[in-house]
């Protein structure tokens, strides 16, 4: 029989090389998942934006229809369409 010595030394660097990749893991996983909710958290904003997006291009068309802008001119800046006596015409 072969004798050998025993080394505790060579025994203790693979478990604690073996602890120090494990730890390393762990935080790299929790990195990632903290990323990840990060990104998840950020397209759901773009959702909602996009969103609001539609919603005010819709406000828009609606409030800049001609008909729309008659009313108000007539409603609120007391504008009315020039009669003849009104008109003024410029030649160059």
């Amino acid at each position: 029989m072969i004798k050998t010595r025993f080394t505790p030394w060579i025994y203790l660097s693979g478990v604690l090389t073996l602890t120090l990749v494990s730890m390393a893991v762990v935080v790299q996983v929790y990195e990632f998942r903290q990323d990840f909710s990060y990104l998840q958290k950020l397209k759901q904003e773009e959702v909602d934006f996009e969103v609001k997006w539609g919603q005010l291009l819709l406000e828009q068309s609606a409030l800049t229809q001609p008909s729309r802008l008659e009313q108000t001119a007539i409603k609120n800046l007391k504008m009315h369409a020039p009669s003849q006596d009104e008109l003024i015409i410029v030649k160059p």
